[in-house]
């Protein structure tokens, strides 16, 4: 996030020097850096800054110089006080330190500068992004997909991003190897092993832990429900009951112990809460169908279940994604269909522009198709932007109305069939 090599009117250079020879040597330095010749670019910017030391275009080199060596504390220094005398720079300056802060382990503090970056320009994309990444790495899902979501909607997301959101936030089975997607901490490595499928670890983990992170409990709900281990459930929820919380993280557990336990209103209700808080979560969707149908309400079952196969699939096939680079048109095809009747348009716009990519370098597709794809995406982006889009919460909870069943103790199948 550094600012662009602008040339702001310079009074600095010394009489010996012309602004030209500054700019040069500037200049030479940059491309040092971008060749990864760090030494050469130090020697460089060292000059510079004997020519020019007040010039704020010659210490914002001299500090990415000094990030690109690792030597992060100095380098987020000279940019603060930089941006202490010319407040011009303090927003290039917040975005760059920000993001070796993160390199630097200051999570918290990385992120305390994107969300101020943020208050100031709200569309400011590549904040988005490095928050997304920031919150999927400490496996906080919701935050991650809230931030996804922006840049799809503001029609600039990428195929990973892509795959980042048919997961809920969390990254697929391939996606946990990739250096820059680390995980950072405790809840972080637990998402990344349940995201490998290492649910058996994950637990393990986790209740070996002497002093167990608040934000690891649902998670840890959500693993003896997916090991089936009602007894650890059943503790687990007697826990659970004596903390006092609203987050609908804890409601896909607590749903599944009532569900064993026979109270299938009480399942469903906080189910509801579930499927609103998490769409892709097909583990919830599996259950509501299995409490509906306990409460003679099978078309809304038929439907639940309907959701569940749905969001498995488009899962599946992510998975498959960030095992394989290989992609083939046709399951694009039905993954962008899936998504258009789970009713997530910004999700399947852009796969269909991943799928006019695909097609082009692979030539799987006629000119003809290529145009006519080409301007469908054109037409569904027009339409979107045009309308914007409004999640209808009643078809993501199936038609049931959560907030009428929280406000009656009759049993829900004497409530109106749909």
């Amino acid at each position: 996030m550094a600012p662009k090599a602008s040339r702001p009117p310079s009074s600095f250079a010394n009489e010996e020097t012309s602004e030209t020879d500054l700019f040069a040597l500037q200049d030479e330095a940059a491309i040092a850096l971008e060749n990864d010749d760090h030494d050469k670019a130090y020697q460089l910017a060292r000059q510079v800054m004997r020519l020019a030391p007040n010039d704020p275009s010659s210490i914002f080199l001299m500090a990415r110089v000094f990030g690109r060596r690792n030597r992060f504390p100095e380098a987020i220094q000279m940019l603060d006080k930089l941006a202490l005398s010319t407040p011009d720079a303090r927003l290039p300056v917040l975005g760059q330190t920000a993001q070796w802060m993160v390199q630097f382990g200051k999570w918290k503090d990385a992120e305390q500068r994107f969300q101020t970056l943020l208050q100031e320009a709200p569309g400011a994309t590549l904040v988005h992004r490095e928050l997304a990444e920031l919150f999927i790495r400490q496996g906080r899902t919701s935050e991650a997909t809230e931030h996804l979501q922006t840049l799809c909607q503001q029609g600039d997301i990428e195929e990973l991003e892509l795959r980042h959101l048919l997961a809920g936030g969390r990254p697929f089975h391939g996606d946990t190897s990739l250096d820059e997607l680390a995980p950072i901490g405790v809840r972080g490595k637990t998402i990344y092993a349940v995201s490998r499928g290492e649910w058996e670890l994950a637990r393990t983990e986790l209740e070996a832990l002497e002093t167990r992170p608040s934000d690891t409990r649902p998670i840890l709900g959500r693993i003896h429900v997916h090991l089936n281990d009602k007894e650890s459930l059943s503790a687990w929820s007697e826990e659970a009951d004596r903390v006092e919380t609203s987050n609908p993280e804890w409601s896909f557990p607590k749903a599944a112990n009532f569900a064993d336990q026979g109270n299938h209103v009480a399942a469903v209700r906080l189910l509801c809460e579930a499927v609103l808080f998490d769409q892709t979560d097909s583990d919830a969707y599996r259950l509501l169908s299995q409490s509906l149908l306990a409460v003679d309400r099978p078309n809304e079952s038929k439907e639940a279940a309907k959701r569940f196969e749905l969001i498995s699939e488009t899962q599946r096939m992510g998975r498959e994604m960030s095992l394989n680079e290989d992609r083939d048109d046709a399951k694009l095809v039905s993954l962008i269909e899936n998504l258009d009747q789970l009713q997530r348009p910004w999700e399947s716009l852009h796969w269909c522009g991943v799928r006019l990519a695909y097609a082009n370098t692979n030539n799987s597709l006629s000119q003809n198709e290529l145009d006519r794809l080409a301007s469908q995406i054109k037409e569904r982006s027009t339409r979107l932007n045009n309308e914007g889009w409004i999640p209808d919460r009643q078809f993501v909870t199936c038609w049931i109305d959560r907030d009428s069943l929280q406000q009656t103790d009759a049993p829900i199948d004497t409530l109106p069939k749909k």
